[in-house]
């Protein structure tokens, strides 16, 4: 991690943020180069393997959706080591998304502000890139995160893809798309998760919005979780990014991720597993950027851990450092999943 800390990251953080991720996806797309690398970036253990919604995984680390929008580097990025690869966030149609600048990096505390809304080339093209992938060896699970703010859209978003993966990811959850807060209305999550259930046969995960602490939302976002159970969801990624002003934003609002919601990820995962125990899967994501953190959030409930943020601020090392201080944290005090 060392090389790019102190050479690639400075170099890319001169760049605007967006320009440097479209820099990034230039080395991504040399798949052939990755699979040649691959195997430096990997950390095997028995006592890492875990489960996500179920599907028995290597390790418990996580690509967080958001990464790769369109699907077109899973390849390479599964070459890092991860236990399960996110890609999408897809929506039915092409979206440009919002306006720039929507994207502000917070070096100081590790994290960035994202009002991007879900810009992407839709669900044509994302089925074009994962058929790519047909041939080329799993190394990782495979969840394909969806959504929209329509149950049809959605709904044929799943059908369509979840064929070509291991399980689909609902975002009901972005507080930089305008509309898609509709789903966390109970009535509305529930017509959605009966449709979408109509043609489902792979396990589904929703990605649910935060709260903080003492706010007062936690019983609205727990009741959330509760019809997710009701309808037979597998699993509860905990949480989206945290909703936040910024005057560097075209919108004025974006999505906090990063170190900062660390804590408030903990106590959200805590309050989960108080409320429904081992009936669903928790996967933690948000402000997880070491094999500590990741152990504190399996202490708290996790079955897995997602990260994206970390991987940008750290680099592509990152999973195989969790990984191996993961394994001296089983070693020494055990598996809290156990």
């Amino acid at each position: 991690m060392q090389l790019y800390k102190k050479l690639m990251r400075p170099l890319l953080f001169t760049l605007e943020p967006e320009t440097a991720w479209h820099l990034s996806d230039l080395g991504l797309s040399q798949t052939w180069l990755w699979k040649i690398m691959g195997s430096g970036f990997q950390h095997h253990n028995e006592l890492l393997k875990a489960t996500v919604a179920g599907i028995p995984i290597k390790n418990p680390v996580g690509l967080a959706a958001g990464y790769d929008k369109n699907c077109r580097f899973l390849s390479s990025l599964q070459e890092l080591g991860f236990g399960y690869v996110t890609g999408g966030t897809v929506t039915k149609n092409p979206r440009p998304g919002n306006p720039k600048p929507r994207v502000i990096r917070l070096k100081d505390q590790s994290a960035l502000i994202n009002a991007l809304g879900f810009p992407g080339d839709g669900l044509e093209k994302a089925l074009s890139e994962i058929s790519k992938m047909a041939s080329v060896p799993k190394k990782s699970v495979r969840i394909i995160s969806v959504s929209g703010t329509d149950i049809a859209d959605i709904a044929e978003c799943h059908q369509q893809l979840e064929p070509l993966c291991d399980a689909i990811e609902l975002n009901i959850s972005s507080p930089n798309t305008k509309g898609l807060r509709i789903f966390q209305e109970p009535s509305n999550l529930r017509s959605l998760l009966a449709e979408v259930n109509q043609n489902k046969s792979k396990p589904l995960l929703v990605k649910i919005p935060p709260y903080k602490s003492g706010k007062g939302d936690d019983e609205k976002v727990l009741n959330l979780g509760r019809i997710c159970l009701e309808e037979k969801v597998e699993s509860l990624t905990v949480s989206n990014t945290m909703p936040i002003a910024h005057d560097g934003l075209a919108v004025g609002k974006g999505g906090l991720s990063g170190s900062p919601l660390f804590e408030n990820t903990i106590e959200m995962v805590k309050t989960y597993q108080a409320e429904f125990g081992d009936s669903i899967e928790i996967n933690a994501c948000g402000g997880i950027s070491s094999g500590y953190q990741a152990y504190e959030a399996l202490k708290a409930g996790a079955s897995s851990i997602q990260i994206l943020t970390s991987l940008i601020y750290q680099g592509p090392r990152i999973v195989q450092s969790i990984n191996k201080e993961l394994s001296e944290l089983f070693t020494n005090r055990g598996n809290p999943r156990n």
